[in-house]
């Protein structure tokens, strides 16, 4: 396995620690905090498996039950909750917001997951049409929490083996 790279990186000596900053999200971390973020990262790669991702329209997504073994399986804790929902005859719209901590380390992400009764095959109902769409959601948090580990196995896992 390559070495994760995922920003350029800048740094400046405080009192006691160093903190960091990430020029392509505009996170600042302290010494503390990106090796704790490393380390999650490197773990992520771990668990992830070709079998976790479909390819749509030749692009790669990241399915369901791999972004939720990312949540399940690594020493972190989280928290999803639903911050909006709207559901009608012909749609359910749900947002909200995952939280992640890693040690002292907290992040979150909002999602955002649509789902129209016409996708919905043989009917399902507005349950269906409604946990689909909070799925959605939550993919959608994921994938921004760990967004960058995603990218990176997508490019050297999975379309270095098509090149």
């Amino acid at each position: 396995m390559g070495k994760l790279k995922d920003f350029a990186i800048l740094s400046k000596e405080t009192s006691n620690d160093t903190l960091t900053y990430n020029a392509s999200t505009g996170e600042v971390l302290s010494s503390t905090d990106e090796a704790l973020l490393m380390a999650t990262k490197k773990q992520v790669l771990r668990l992830l498996r070709p079998h976790d991702f479909v390819l749509i329209n030749g692009i790669y997504e990241a399915k369901r039950d791999g972004l939720i073994k990312i949540l399940s399986s690594l020493p972190i804790s989280y928290e999803w909750r639903l911050t909006k929902t709207d559901v009608r005859d012909t749609y359910s719209k749900i947002e909200g917001t995952l939280t992640v901590n890693v040690g002292d380390l907290i992040r979150s992400s909002s999602g955002l997951g649509i789902c129209e009764i016409s996708e919905l095959r043989g009917g399902g109902g507005l349950h269906f049409c409604t946990a689909r769409a909070e799925t959605r959601a939550l993919k959608r948090a994921i994938e921004v929490l760990f967004g960058s580990v995603i990218n990176y196995f997508v490019l050297n896992h999975l379309e270095a083996k098509v090149a």
